[in-house]
């Protein structure tokens, strides 16, 4: 959030430039999920009401188990071009999660840039920032946009953020799970939203290629003190005909094991280049200060993502070692009695 402005106050300059807007590009990071994609294309149909030009831009592929989300079909695989009068950036919490094409043609664009994010670790890059950490997810900040522009949702909208909403608190079982994240659900409902469809592509959202490329990673997983990684070569990808798209759920998947408190996925891309990784906590633990070691970390307090230098073992020691430290210290504490392994 704009440290000298309070949320209201952003939030009614954010409409402002809105609503003097004619083209509007949407973007989000780089292998969106639900709530980044549902977010924007939400997004995009409320501008639409309003009778703007909103196009949201993607250089990568839908996501599995995503394409019931309308508006899909409206997406362009391209850069915005030199018309755009205005660029909001969606559940993205540092310019480098957007990518570097497309935020190199963000940025010669010249135009206002706003951000749209719920992660308490924006780094607040945008001309103007709207960032709720309190809301348990980018979706629900979208929808306090369009309450604040007055614009009604329609059903294709509220099923985009509806997706958004259920994904992101997975079926509301995270701890940031609240009563105004079921009020807001209930609200999408009201427009239209369907709970069923979103819930239906939740439960079903992995393919059965993706279930043989978690079982190989889980014979490989490694837990010491309540702590649970595990990681995925090339040759992985290979072996099973996936790609990091699968290993979407796995780290939440680890993360269900009774006596596990962190779990950590660390990938290669099949392209080469650094490894990813994405770490969950239960409750009492703050990862961001480990996502906050390494140059592209970022999330909430129980999920982050974040890069290391190859190789792939080089990464998982490094990345180990720098979790323990933290815990050791009790940086990762937060502000609850130190965790135990069970």
């Amino acid at each position: 959030m704009n440290p000298a402005s309070s949320p209201s106050t952003v939030l009614d300059q954010i409409t402002g430039y809105i609503r003097q807007a004619h083209r509007i590009a949407i973007v989000t990071h780089e292998r969106p999920d639900a709530d980044a994609l549902g977010s924007s294309l939400g997004l995009a149909h409320i501008l639409r009401q309003m009778g703007k030009e909103a196009i949201v831009y993607l250089l990568d592929s839908i996501p599995f188990g995503l394409n019931f989300l309308p508006g899909l079909d409206q997406i362009v695989a391209a850069l915005p071009d030199p018309e755009t009068d205005l660029v909001i950036a969606v559940d993205a919490g540092e310019p480098s999660q957007i990518g570097l094409p497309l935020y190199d043609a963000v940025r010669h664009l010249r135009v206002p840039l706003l951000v749209v994010d719920h992660h308490e670790s924006n780094t607040g890059y945008g001309h103007l920032n709207i960032v709720f950490p309190q809301k348990a997810s980018t979706a629900e900040v979208v929808l306090t946009l369009a309450q604040a522009l007055d614009v009604p949702i329609d059903p294709s909208a509220a099923t985009c953020l509806l997706a958004g909403i259920v994904f992101d608190t997975r079926a509301f079982a995270t701890p940031d799970t609240r009563p105004e994240t079921l009020r807001a659900a209930a609200c999408l409902m009201e427009r239209g939203g369907s709970l069923y469809e979103v819930m239906t592509a939740y439960r079903g959202q992995h393919p059965l290629k993706a279930l043989r490329l978690w079982g190989e990673a889980l014979t490989r997983m490694e837990v010491r003190d309540g702590i649970a990684w595990t990681s995925i070569s090339r040759e992985m990808y290979r072996a099973t005909g996936t790609t990091m798209e699968d290993t979407e759920g796995l780290a939440n998947f680890i993360l269900d094991a009774a006596d596990v408190r962190i779990s950590l996925v660390f990938r290669e891309r099949p392209e080469g280049g650094m490894i990813r990784i994405s770490a969950r906590a239960k409750p009492g633990i703050n990862l961001v200060p480990l996502a906050r070691s390494f140059p592209t970390g970022g999330g909430h307090k129980m999920a982050v993502g974040f890069e290391a230098n190859p190789p792939l073992e080089e990464a998982v020691r490094t990345t180990i070692a720098c979790l323990e430290e933290l815990r050791r210290s009790g940086q990762l504490d937060d502000g609850q009695p130190e965790w135990t392994a069970s």
